[in-house]
């Protein structure tokens, strides 16, 4: 856990009065690391989870299965020669059983409070969901489509679908995993972020666990910072490379701070207090034995 004194969080928590409404959070697959699904185990990541099901669904058990056959065969391409063969609901069904979280993770539950004007994320799971649950918050408006937001709701934009909604056709809050997908959800990213900055001139950007690897996404945000830097944007994720960390200020004009999602959250409410004494993260040992949070 990196420990010395990070810059820019320090401008991160410095400016907190004038970023605190203007908050547009993106999550990646970062933000979910650390939580178990039902099954008890890790949510998977995108090379663990295009192994998974090419050896479940593909993979004919005739010899033992060598991760290494696929070579860089993608997630997306493997999903889709998969939905050819078994049909799109065995795989569906399987990214359910594989995503479904019974709680969320302490940092979800201080997300819910951070006030934030609009969350988008492009994971399965339904953390986000279950943190506002867990902390009495009122509930997100969940959009899959490029829709208005419910007035007094804040927008959480799941552009890659839902676990609630998985059957749904694409778009419609269906789960995007084939390339085919990708293709039919291209023209609505664009819409969809264009809502969820809402203005986004005048808004914070805050990327947690984000890694530009959706490049439809990261095309679009790119294009935007590229437009526009009239306010900081930060990205969270721990890593002490000064290569990093000079690429996305000077390449992206995103200031990354060295964090996990965790220990963000935990030093930000330290020095701000944005969440209430029974929330804070030393109460994590009480908040899991009342079955609040993983």
């Amino acid at each position: 856990m990196p420990s010395k004194i990070d810059d820019n969080f320090e401008d991160f928590v410095s400016n907190w009065d004038l970023f605190r409404g203007r908050l547009t959070i993106f999550l990646g697959a970062g933000a979910s690391i650390g939580a178990k699904n039902k099954l008890g185990e890790d949510l998977p990541n995108a090379y663990a989870l295009r192994n998974t099901l090419w050896q479940r669904f593909k993979h004919d058990g005739s010899t033992a299965f060598d991760p290494e056959s696929l070579k860089l065969m993608s997630l997306e391409h493997a999903a889709a020669i998969i939905e050819t063969k078994t049909g799109r609901t065995p795989m569906s069904e399987f990214l359910v059983e594989h995503f479904t979280c019974f709680l969320p993770l302490w940092q979800h539950v201080a997300l819910a409070n951070l006030g934030a004007r609009s969350i988008f994320t492009t994971n399965y799971d339904e953390l986000v969901e279950l943190g506002y649950k867990s902390s009495s918050s009122l509930p997100p408006d969940i959009i899959y489509d490029d829709r208005q937001a419910l007035s007094g709701r804040m927008p959480l934009y799941k552009p890659h679908g839902s676990l609630t909604y998985a059957h749904e056709p694409v778009g419609k809050g269906g789960l995007v995993i084939t390339q085919f997908d990708y293709f039919e959800m291209i023209s609505s990213y664009r819409k969809m972020i264009s809502k969820a900055m809402g203005g986004f001139e005048n808004n914070c950007v805050l990327l947690i666990g984000y890694s530009f690897s959706d490049m439809d996404i990261g095309a679009e945000l790119y294009s935007i910072r590229q437009k526009n830097r009239g306010i900081p944007w930060y990205t969270v994720f721990p890593r002490d490379d000064h290569q990093v960390r000079k690429m996305y200020s000077n390449r992206l004009f995103i200031n990354q701070i060295n964090m996990d999602f965790e220990q963000f959250m935990a030093k930000l409410d330290h020095r701000v207090n944005f969440l209430p004494p029974e929330l804070k993260n030393s109460r994590v040992k009480r908040l899991t034995a009342a079955g609040r949070i993983q």
